[in-house]
């Protein structure tokens, strides 16, 4: 490899690589192009830009945005300023506030993707500047899609605009996933769980059915969805989608009963109290795994091969939606707002929203 080709233009080529080949031959490849570039360092970009195709690939599923354009951030013109990730097209309902896409108009921004290994994202100085002065090109608010990696299992996004252009810098926290303009751009709710629900999963070790499989217990044959007062039994094929949807809440088990040689029951009980919406997208395509036990699910891997039709068997709102209204209308879960119900409408109105 050339030795001029800078580290994000290597990137930038791995991560194409990496998005077409198999786990083999992307290990080939890097034996052939990192060398001495040292692997971590160029991984840690690697992944960085692969975060730029997650935030893109949950928004689609999200689906509150009409266009997501990425630009090719190559300065061809050198000029004071850095090409932020996505030209962003939204026009998100209110959910909660029982206002349908029709009542909001379009809005353009751009969205610069970032991740952090830390509990605090920083960024300012001339990178800011920069980044402000693209904006200023096509007159378009900037706002800044952050990736919290400490919580790499669950959709941690915070997204939160660069508004005070008097301060010299921006800084993200935890606080921003419920602050920010993270629930407004992907029009999002929190489910929260039943303080006595509770999953019990029967299963039988001479069922030959195609279902969900137990190393131990065999085949799942029925689940029954309880909070002490209400329940719901449900068999094998109509439980599978209502199972799978509460993993998001980290399920543990809490109690195993033998009944006979055969059949088991499982007993799981939710450790989560809350989950986001964008949780629910993020951890039902995250669930199916390949023969090695590795999650199947990859953005870029996804986003490449859009063209293909395979979106169309991922789970995205409506998906969400619908199995949500199922545990909305057993007193299973509770349909909630991230942070304040008033200010959220407002703020959605700010972006184009209407009466």
């Amino acid at each position: 490899m050339s030795a001029d080709v800078t580290k994000i233009e290597l990137a930038k080529a791995l991560r194409a690589i990496k998005a077409i080949s198999t786990d083999e031959q992307f290990e080939k490849v890097k034996q052939i192009y990192i060398q001495d570039r040292g692997e971590e360092s160029v991984m840690n970009s690697v992944n960085g830009l692969s975060e730029e195709d997650e935030f893109a690939l949950l928004t689609k599923l999200m689906g509150t945005a009409s266009h997501i354009v990425g630009f090719e951030q190559r300065p061809l013109v050198e000029g004071k300023y850095i090409v932020a990730d996505y030209f962003l097209t939204i026009k998100p309902g209110f959910t909660l506030g029982n206002k349908p896409k029709s009542k909001f108009s379009e809005f353009k921004c751009l969205v610069d993707v970032k991740s952090t290994g830390k509990d605090l994202f920083k960024i300012g100085g001339s990178k800011l500047q920069k980044l402000r002065n693209f904006a200023d090109l096509f007159n378009l608010r900037l706002f800044f899609a952050i990736r919290f990696l400490r919580f790499k299992q669950s959709a941690f996004w915070a997204i939160v605009e660069d508004a005070d252009r008097t301060s010299t810098y921006l800084h993200a926290d935890y606080g921003n996933i419920v602050k920010g303009f993270r629930h407004i751009f992907w029009d999002e709710y929190t489910l929260s769980s039943h303080p006595d629900l509770s999953l019990i999963c029967k299963f039988s070790k001479s069922s030959t059915i195609d279902s969900v499989s137990h190393e131990i217990f065999g085949k799942q044959i029925e689940a029954t969805i309880t909070n002490g007062v209400d329940t719901v039994i449900l068999d094998a094929d109509a439980s599978f989608m209502p199972c799978a949807f509460l993993e998001a809440y980290d399920l543990v088990e809490s109690k195993v009963e033998v009944i006979n040689s055969d059949v088991t029951l499982q007993y799981l009980k939710p450790t989560l109290i809350t989950v986001f919406l964008a949780d629910f997208i993020f951890k039902l395509n995250s669930l199916p795994v390949d023969e090695h036990g590795n999650i199947m699910y990859d953005a870029s891997k996804l986003i490449v091969r859009s063209d293909t039709g395979v979106h169309s068997k991922l789970a995205d709102r409506s998906l969400i939606d619908k199995i949500a209204k199922f545990f909305l209308r057993n007193n299973f879960l509770f349909l909630g707002s991230i942070g304040d119900q008033k200010e959220n409408y407002e703020l959605w109105k700010s972006l184009g929203g209407s009466e």
